[in-house]
Order: structure tokens, then sequence, then C-alpha cells
């Protein structure tokens, strides 16, 4: 009896040499705020709530042993209100209300309400194998639903926990619990994550086999639909994952600038605006300790069109620079809509399938790779009319006629950019390109003579 609450506690176990057989029950109600004021008991944080109990338990540890749990006895309710306690890191944690329900082979998690930092969290579940985990080691068993109005990630964010010896210091490896096998239904109006804030977060995660796999995750984030489905494991020493994510109306400027992993992939879609509709897979390993992906052992593709889109050229020092040296291409007004970009990237290295872009009456195909350490290697292929070649070829297209000019092929002009994102460099075949023109005209002035000079001499003969 502490105060005014009276908690009974009786046990009688028998046969304990051979087969212990036990049979326990609980009964009442504790403050806990009461038990340090009743006894001197040396806590670094005063509890506080209220603990009610009412379970009776039956079992023989034989049938613990050999997992024939359906012979264990159980039944009753423990329920626990305004509990509030601080970890390590000074985070102050309230369970508002919890309630379990207790029986054969099961407990019931009816109800599980608690508050940490600006995080909110209603849970409630069965949970399965309890006494098999509790004795034997064996894993435990799972199904929950989980609500939420908002989750701040950095809430449940520990210290780096650390071990030391004489001569190094070696950050802990996460790792997923062997012994976990529950499955997670999941549903959050806010989850903020660094700095970005998802929204209607909603999906199933599973924890088994020291994995955890993601199934239908969706949320609204940059204006659009994120969706994810995969897996994350940490069976070898070094974590891998597999992933699939789809983007369905999301904000190209928004979502290449600020995820570092589609910023890598492709650096130049941050000078987008518009919107996109993609579908990325990729594979790798992971940071043993950030569980961030290691870029140089990532492989997989992406595949994506664009929607509605305009450039920021002034924002890309390799647009600014590509301007410089062709002078006849608005980047700015480069029509991207409808573009279908596909693609590829393995050891460290992006491969972008060709594509066709077309500017008035200018046709350009663009291919070529970078790194995710920013360096490049690009081709432009121009299909460029006669008139868009400047000064050098202005008088000799002077002197033809509209239907002389009318017959001139498109002249090929090469651009290669290499250097890095930052710092770019841009060569092209300008002359080349002259040359073949003056090439063009001077046989065409051929063929016009010839022409004169056939005609004179039929008149002649005439």
């Amino acid at each position: 009896r502490i105060d005014q609450d009276v908690f009974d506690v009786k046990a009688n176990i028998k046969n304990i040499t051979e087969n212990p057989l036990i049979d326990a029950a609980l009964k009442g109600t504790i403050n806990l705020g009461n038990v340090s004021k009743a006894y001197p008991v040396q806590l670094t944080t005063p509890l506080s709530g209220i603990l009610i109990a009412d379970v009776v338990t039956k079992f023989d540890m034989q049938s613990i042993e050999k997992s024939q749990y359906g012979k264990v006895q159980n039944s009753g309710n423990v329920s626990i209100t305004g509990f509030k306690y601080t970890d390590e890191d000074k985070k102050a944690y309230t369970i508002n209300k919890a309630v379990a329900q207790f029986n054969t082979t099961t407990i019931n998690l009816k109800q599980l309400d608690v508050t940490t930092g600006r995080t909110d969290l209603k849970i409630d579940g069965i949970l399965e194998n309890f006494y098999g985990y509790l004795f034997k080691g064996q894993e435990i068993k799972g199904n929950f639903n989980l609500k939420s109005d908002q989750i701040v990630v950095s809430d449940f964010m520990s210290k780096t926990t650390e071990k030391v010896n004489e001569k190094t210091t070696i950050q802990e490896a996460v790792k997923v619990p062997k012994f976990l096998n529950i499955t997670v239904n999941a549903a959050a109006n806010s989850v903020l994550y660094d700095n970005l804030n998802l929204k209607n977060v909603s999906g199933k995660l599973l924890v088994k086999n020291e994995t955890v796999t993601l199934q239908n995750i969706k949320m609204n984030l940059f204006n659009g639909l994120f969706t994810a489905n995969g897996s994350v494991s940490t069976k070898s020493k070094v974590p891998t994952f597999a992933m699939e994510l789809g983007l369905n109306g999301v904000d190209i400027q928004q979502s290449f600038t600020q995820l570092d992993l589609l910023k890598n992939i492709a650096p130049i879609a941050g000078i987008i605006n518009g919107k996109i509709n993609s579908i990325i897979k990729l594979n790798g390993k992971l940071d043993a300790k950030e569980m961030t992906p290691d870029l140089k052992t990532l492989t997989g593709d992406l595949f994506g069109q664009l929607l509605s889109t305009t450039i920021n050229a002034k924002n890309s020092d390799v647009l600014t620079a590509l301007s410089s040296n062709i002078k006849f291409i608005d980047l700015s007004k480069m029509n991207l809509n409808d573009l279908k970009a596909n693609l590829t990237f393995e050891n460290g290295k992006v491969n972008v399938k060709p594509f066709d872009l077309k500017y008035q009456d200018i046709n350009v195909r663009v291919g070529g790779s970078h790194s995710f350490d920013q360096s490049m290697n690009y081709d432009l292929k121009f299909n460029v009319p006669a008139k868009y070649l400047g000064t050098e070829v202005s008088g000799l297209l002077a002197k033809l006629t509209p239907s002389e000019s009318a017959k001139l092929e498109n002249i090929p002009l090469n651009a290669v950019v290499t250097g890095n994102f930052s710092n770019p460099k841009i060569s092209t075949d300008m002359k080349q390109a002259v040359t073949n023109l003056a090439n063009q005209l001077i046989q065409q002035q051929k063929d016009k003579l010839i022409n004169q000079g056939t005609n004179a001499l039929q008149n002649l003969i005439k």
C-alpha cells in the first residue's frame, strides 16, 4: 500500500527443479509519483502516472521452451495514464494513455497514445509470441496501426553512440533487430524530415529478417505525389537497399535542388521550371553510420516526362557558357514540353540516352554522361538552317534568290560540353559548319553557271 493505493501480487511456483509451474496474479492501482516518496529509490527523473493492473497467468516452462503457447493461460488488462519519462538525450516522452489486454496467445494493444516534442502517435494492434521472445529470444511478431497528426523525425534522433578504445573512435552502425517481425500500417497528416514537410503520408512497413520493406508509401511533396516501394536490409556488414520511386506532377525545380539524390542524378534539372512525371529505380549500398546512399555503388535508371516547362538559363553556368558560344539559340525559350528523358546510372556515372529538342526551325539532339563528382561529357548535335550561321556567310547568302535559298540543306553543327557543372568548357565546330555551307554555296553557283552555259549553247545551236 502506498498512500491510498493498494497493489496485490501473488505467485505460486512448483516443481522448480524439473518443469517449473508458475501461477501468478497482479491486481491493483499505483500512483507512480508516490513510489519515490514511499521507498528510498534513486531516480534520475521522477516518475509520474497511474498504473492499473488486473492480470492472471499460469504456465509451465516446458511449454514455453517448446513454443506450445496454447498451454499458456493469460487473461486480464493493464493500463497506464499520464506516464512521463526522459531518455538519456534529455528527450521527454509522455504516454497519455496505454491499454493492453492479455489472453492466451497474444497481447492486444488496444490503445497507445504518446507525445514527444512536437510529435503525436496513436497506436493499436496485436503482439504475438511475447513469451517466446521473453524466455527464448525468439522473434516477436506484431501487427500494428499507427496514426499521427504530425511526426517530427528529429524528435526520435539520438546522439551519436560511439565505442572508444585506445586508438580509434568507432561509430555504431544502424541495425534492424533480428528478433522483430512486425507490420505497421501508418498514416500521418504531416511528417517533418530535415527541411522537408511531407503531407498526407501513408503506407505499410514490414520489418523482418533484418530488413525493412516499404509497400505503397504515398506522400504529397513539392506540389505533387511521391510514391515508394522497396526495402532496406542490414543483414550484411554493409547495408543495402533497392527502391522504386514514383513522381507524379512534382515540381522539378524544388525536387531536383532539395533532394540530394535527385540533385546528383540530374543537376541540370534544377534550372527547369515546371512539373515532372517520373519512375526511378535504384539500388546500391548504404553508409552504415548515416544510412544514406553510397553514390559510387548506385545503379538504376530514371524515366521522366516534363510538363509545362520553362528554362531559367541564367541560373546555370552550363547554359550561360553554351549561349555565349552558340548565339543563334535563346536557351530560355527552348521548348521542353512533353520531353521524355531516359537516364541510367552505374558505378558513379549517369548516362543520358540521346533525346531531341526543337527551337523554332532548329533541331537539337542531346546525349552524354556525367559523374556524381559533377564532371561531364555531353554532345549536342544541331541541325541549323544556313541563315543562323552569322556574318561569315551573310554576304554569300545575300546573292541568292529566295528559291535558291530554299534549296540549301540544313548545316550540321556539333558542340561538346566538358569540365563540370560549375566550370563548363564548350567547344564547337562552327568553322567547319561555315566551310560546309560555303562549299554548298559554291557548288550551287557552279551548277547555276553550268545551267546558264547549257542554255546559251542550246540557243546558239537553235
